[in-house]
């Protein structure tokens, strides 16, 4: 055998002239992988002349990738013609083939488009013109002759290849199927289909809803996230203006702020009640009156200072929060009292 460099395809989902489209998926193989034989223009010997075309090779390398059959075309070196063939196609001369198929089953979808959605691969032939832009031809044997049909568009609706539509509308009006769309038993074949419609265009109506809903449930919740973390930082906000006023009326030291904001932040009422309740100390300059007050301003005065001026004692009993600020300052330690 003499294989071709090209792969061809062999068929595709695409409409063909004939006005209908071949399911790929649907082709059944088992019994042209058997015998893969490749014909020239579907040409079969009968044995009624010594003149007629014999079969001209094989279709080897067969595969069903994206919607697509294809396969490679394996000559028949001891044939002439076969051999005149092949160099037709890889001089680019001869470029398209043509699957012949026994029909099984049609369908017609939504759009009006016929299927053929499960068939057998009979044959493959090598032909001079296909059928559309992907080089396709179809042809189609009847299974008890095995002879070719040749069906135009309008002509599969008089086959008895294709189911017949009015037969589906009338199974659909069983006993059984009628309740289900809220239909009398003297429903038609048309308002049966006309309530199967109905339920088709609510169930995409719902599916669309319900990707709204989603859509509005993710968007909520977000919100609710970023919500919550502002009304976080705000409360951390107010727990820390509120301990900080408390440190600067005096009523706490500044050591004592961060426990004050971890109790504000867990009871932030319950703390502020307690701030609120308690008196803050004077400055030791709101105490000293007259000439003291004037001579004796304890705040810009050192440890050291205030030290050597003997004013120490007088410090811890006006204002004991600025003497423990003074000590701490000056032994980097807290003061603890006896």
């Amino acid at each position: 055998m003499k294989v071709s460099s090209k792969r061809f395809v062999i068929s595709t989902e695409t409409k063909n002239k004939n006005g209908f489209r071949v399911r790929t998926e649907g082709i059944g193989l088992e019994a042209f992988n058997s015998n893969p034989l490749m014909l020239w223009m579907h040409k079969r010997p009968e044995g009624k002349s010594k003149d007629e075309i014999l079969p001209i090779g094989n279709i080897v390398e067969i595969e069903l990738s994206d919607g697509k059959l294809t396969g490679k075309l394996a000559f028949d070196e001891t044939d002439a013609f076969a051999l005149s063939l092949y160099e037709k196609v890889e001089n680019g001369t001869l470029r398209m083939v043509s699957a012949g198929l026994l029909p099984l089953t049609w369908s017609e979808d939504m759009n009006g488009e016929i299927w053929l959605e499960t068939s057998t691969l009979f044959e493959v032939s090598l032909v001079d013109i296909g059928s559309n832009a992907e080089a396709l031809a179809v042809t189609l044997y009847q299974k008890e002759k095995d002879k070719f049909i040749t069906l135009s568009y309008n002509e599969i609706y008089n086959t008895n290849l294709k189911p017949d539509n009015t037969m589906k509308l009338i199974q659909l009006n069983a006993p059984e199927v009628l309740p289900l769309l809220k239909l009398a038993d003297t429903a038609t074949p048309a308002e049966v289909q006309a309530a199967i419609s109905k339920l088709v265009t609510l169930a995409a109506k719902a599916e669309t809803a319900e990707a709204s809903v989603v859509t509005l449930t993710a968007e909520r919740d977000d919100f609710k996230t970023k919500f919550e973390a502002e009304q976080a930082k705000e409360q951390t906000a107010k727990v820390i203006a509120l301990v900080s006023k408390a440190v600067e009326d005096r009523k706490i030291v500044e050591g004592e702020k961060e426990n004050y904001i971890k109790l504000g932040t867990a009871d932030f009422k319950s703390t502020k009640a307690i701030l609120d309740g308690m008196t803050g100390s004077k400055k030791v300059t709101d105490q000293l009156t007259g000439d003291e007050k004037l001579s004796a301003d304890f705040t810009k005065l050192s440890w050291s200072e205030l030290e050597a001026k003997n004013m120490l004692v007088t410090l811890k009993a006006k204002d004991m929060p600025l003497f423990k600020e003074k000590f701490k300052a000056e032994f980097n330690t807290e003061y603890k009292e006896n």
